[in-house]
């Protein structure tokens, strides 16, 4: 599995940030307060959000308002990674998206799928695809 870009919404100190063309092996580097902390802890909040739920990994970096960008203006934060691996004897792009909002000072996901392009055309296949509670994902395939 390869990492090719990233796209951040509302995290933190990431007001709107698109990293693409990550290489194989990346330093990050900046004065502090700057962010580096927060994209390593992209990959932790994601772990937490997968070993318990989205509530206690937000509860753990206090609470959907403190991971919320100060004055964001969109009332979501959203994580994009687009990576890629092998599926079928092909290296495919897959993109994991996850958007989540507040709603009655409790957090919800607004939106989660898990897609791959199938070819450099054509429409991709989703593996995983809710919004707003509603959705399906694939079992055993």
């Amino acid at each position: 599995m390869r990492i090719e870009s990233i796209r951040l919404r509302n995290f933190k100190a990431f007001k709107s940030v698109d990293i693409s063309d990550v290489p194989p092996f990346m330093v990050v580097v900046g004065a502090n307060g700057t962010g580096k902390s927060t994209l390593f802890d992209v990959f932790g909040f994601l772990h937490d959000c997968l070993q318990s739920n989205v509530r206690q990994a937000l509860s753990a970096r206090g609470r959907f308002r403190e991971v919320l960008s100060r004055g964001a203006t969109n009332e979501s934060i959203l994580i994009e990674i687009q990576y890629r691996m092998e599926i079928v004897g092909t290296n495919r792009l897959v993109t994991y998206t996850l958007e989540i909002s507040e709603e009655k000072g409790a957090p919800f996901v607004k939106r989660e799928s898990l897609r791959y392009k199938r070819g450099r055309y054509g429409a991709p296949f989703y593996f995983l695809d809710f919004e707003s509670g509603q959705g399906w994902a694939i079992i055993n395939e």
